[in-house]
């Protein structure tokens, strides 16, 4: 016995499950971020952004880290130094110390953890920047840094 379904019916089913990742993708990216650093812009786009009482996470959901095998890290076993960053792509943590400081730390648009860190950004609105913010890994050299999260 067969079924048979109507053309449009076919269609239909077709068309939704093309869809649902690009669905599914875009019920992640639930806000538009802005990071800048030293005048250059890292991040003006869409973003996933989540916040809780003390930290806050960005990333552009583009960096793709895998195993030795190439399996994506987070369907594999693989972890520490045999991950790989095979495509590249920006997340951060803002950690606030109150209401009106953080320091920001990211990935640099290609490592695995986020460890650049800045100290002393204030917030204004949306934005949190510091003109002069101190590198807490680097060389303590200061840095421009603005990071700018708006819910979509």
């Amino acid at each position: 016995m067969s079924i048979r379904l109507p053309i449009a019916s076919v269609l239909a089913l077709f068309f939704m499950s093309s869809l649902s990742p690009a669905l599914a993708e875009s019920n992640r990216l639930n806000a538009r971020c802005l990071l800048q650093i030293n005048g250059k812009t890292y991040m003006d786009d869409r973003c996933q952004f989540t916040s809780d009482a003390d930290s806050d996470y960005f990333s552009d959901l583009r960096i793709l880290i895998t195993c030795p095998n190439g399996v994506d890290a987070s369907k594999s076993s693989c972890s520490g130094a045999e991950e790989r960053v095979t495509k590249p792509g920006v997340f951060g943590f803002l950690f606030r110390q109150d209401q009106d400081a953080a320091s920001l730390c990211w990935n640099e648009g290609k490592f695995r953890k986020a460890t650049p860190c800045f100290q002393g950004l204030r917030r204004s609105g949306a934005c949190w920047a510091n003109p002069r913010a101190k590198d807490t890994y680097g060389s303590g050299q200061t840095n421009a840094v603005k990071f700018c999260a708006w819910a979509l």
